[in-house]
């Protein structure tokens, strides 16, 4: 840990201190981990009402939201909740709409345990508000990345997700809508429109996470058919594990017609309506 990172952790460790009430929480419990993966267009998300469940990002806009279980919520991004940020896509200093989207159903859902990057902590605090940082260190082991502590498995919101779970003592958790953990990689979001052509990239997305966290859990990801198999994790059809068909929904029948705009605003690059994908 640098110079730097030590003050950090000093003078931030009664904040990060806060989330040892979460350790071992649900131990021996099961959970879902759901991403915002375009394969949430072909379920029915109320099939995954039964066990506590992990969100994340941007699935606070799926209009079925408040009819399933998540309890915890994570958003790894970095100074999130400010009204201007530097852009991860454009790489420029910018108004910050995204934040503003997400501040407006954090809001809107009280209720939920919100787990965000410290770095958020004078943007967005109150009630059920937890803030984690790596202070430094990358990703070895899970017994090297404590929400208490050092948090390093970052990488992007599964690595969070799946960080969070682990500590919290879950032992078998299953993945939805987690779709770089399938083959081929399914791309696209669930408020993106239309579909997009899969990718057949040889090399796995988070091997190493993937690998390390079925040391500490019995993992899982729900695929839309057989068609797709799990790339380093096993996988189960959502058929075969609701019983019931796939039935894909676009964009707007899942998502409110002003969330849609407001996201058409984001400079990211999402395809919200019917056009041409920016690059």
């Amino acid at each position: 840990m640098s110079y730097e990172d030590k003050i950090l952790f000093f003078v931030s460790k009664k904040i990060i201190s806060k989330n040892q009430q979460f350790k071992n929480s649900h131990k021996g419990e099961s959970c879902y981990l759901i991403g915002n993966g375009s394969s949430i267009k072909y379920y029915d998300l109320k099939q995954f009402d039964n066990k506590v469940a992990i969100g994340c990002n941007g699935l606070f806009l799926h209009s079925d939201f408040s009819k399933i279980n998540v309890r915890y919520y994570y958003t790894g991004h970095p100074f999130m909740y400010y009204p201007f940020w530097r852009n991860s896509y454009t790489k420029k200093i910018e108004k910050n709409t995204l934040g503003s989207i997400y501040k407006k159903k954090i809001r809107q859902n009280s209720n939920l345990i919100l787990f965000t990057s410290l770095s958020n902590y004078f943007g967005l605090n109150g009630k059920n508000k937890f803030y984690f940082h790596h202070f430094g260190n990358k990703f070895n082991t899970f017994d090297n990345s404590k929400l208490d502590a050092n948090f390093s498995s970052v990488a992007d919101a599964i690595s969070g997700m799946l960080g969070l779970a682990i500590f919290m003592g879950f032992e078998k958790i299953t993945l939805i809508g987690c779709d770089y953990a399938f083959f081929p990689k399914s791309i696209g979001h669930f408020f993106d429109y239309g579909r997009f052509p899969d990718r057949y990239d040889k090399k796995p997305n988070n091997e190493k996470i993937y690998r390390e966290a079925q040391k500490y859990a019995e993992i899982q990801v729900v695929t839309p058919h057989e068609d797709y198999k799990g790339h380093i994790l096993p996988h189960i059809s959502y058929e075969e594990f609701t019983g019931k068909v796939i039935d894909y929904k676009e964009n707007y029948e899942i998502v409110s017609e002003d969330d849609l705009s407001l996201l058409s605003m984001v400079n990211f690059p999402y395809l919200i309506y019917p056009k041409i994908r920016p690059n």
